[in-house]
């Protein structure tokens, strides 16, 4: 019986969906645990070992005091001298892109670290900052997937890990309230939507349609997926579909104002009259909305 479904039966099926941190002590969830364990030791992390050098820890340590310190200059010169003499060095990668993100250049910063855990993808502080860096870019997804590596890797009695494992349980169980998808299905949707968003974005709208389309297998209640569904017909001239689809995205979101605006251009063109698709104040409104966590 389910301690999250106020002891009702529940099959393994559902129970994968919505399993999470609060089912600790679950006889279920400790076996999870334990698969997942050995799926890691199985999987390409394996055979990972992290080349280090005492010294330029030292190196490093150095130049982000620097930072700390507030002396950016001299902290971001040593580090590109470290980048330059021993870019194979996790750490030196890792340094930079800490330097990176406390400069406020989020982007930049997800670089270093995506190289840092390329080299050593245990490195679990990389995995914290990144997931730090990605919420200040509202990148939902990427939060969580950074989030559960440090939970997974990481030590349960470390602050940091502590939070992330308290940030991924409200966010499940927002998502959970929002959606009634799991943590996974979410980001599993989430993705699918960015991709299929990229393909719009290249002008290439059958194969848009098609990754909104999965979209809507796994989130139905999504007002971006059903106004992006019906921009991409829209650009393709067939009207009535495009209509149908902004409909269905008012239908859920009366007040989205995409939908709306798209909604009155189209009423306007005859069936087989393309959408002009250079209408870029629309699709930046989208991108908008996918970099705040609302897509998909």
């Amino acid at each position: 019986m389910c301690t999250l479904q106020n002891k009702t039966f529940i099959c393994p099926r559902c129970c994968a969906e919505i399993r999470n941190a609060d089912c600790e002590g679950c006889t279920h969830y400790a076996q999870a645990e334990q698969y997942s364990l050995e799926k890691l030791k199985k999987s390409q992390y394996k055979s990972f070992i992290a080349k280090i050098d005492p010294a330029i820890d030292d190196e490093v340590d150095k130049a982000l005091a620097y930072v700390e310190q507030g002396e950016f200059a001299q902290g971001e010169t040593l580090l590109n001298k470290l980048i330059q003499e021993h870019p194979d060095l996790y750490i030196v990668q890792y340094g930079m892109g800490t330097l990176q993100a406390m400069k406020g250049n989020y982007r930049e910063s997800i670089v270093y670290f995506d190289k840092c855990l390329e080299i050593f993808p245990y490195f679990v502080a990389a995995w914290y900052n990144r997931g730090n860096a990605y919420r200040e870019l509202l990148k939902i997804s990427e939060i969580i997937k950074s989030y559960q590596k440090v939970v997974e890797f990481g030590d349960p009695q470390e602050e940091f890990v502590q939070r992330a494992k308290e940030f991924l349980k409200d966010m499940a169980a927002s998502v959970f309230k929002e959606t009634g998808l799991s943590l996974e299905k979410y980001v599993e949707s989430n993705d699918t939507f960015n991709n299929a968003f990229a393909l719009l974005q290249n002008r290439e709208y059958e194969k848009a349609i098609v990754g909104f389309n999965k979209v809507l297998s796994l989130n139905k209640n999504a007002a971006q997926t059903y106004g992006n569904l019906g921009l991409c017909h829209a650009f393709l001239g067939q009207r009535a579909k495009a209509l149908a689809f902004f409909d269905q995205a008012l239908e859920i979101d009366p007040t989205y104002a995409p939908a709306m605006t798209n909604r009155a251009v189209v009423a306007e063109l005859k069936e087989g009259e393309k959408m002009p698709d250079d209408h870029v104040k629309t699709v930046e409104y989208y991108n908008k909305d996918i970099a705040e966590g609302n897509g998909g």
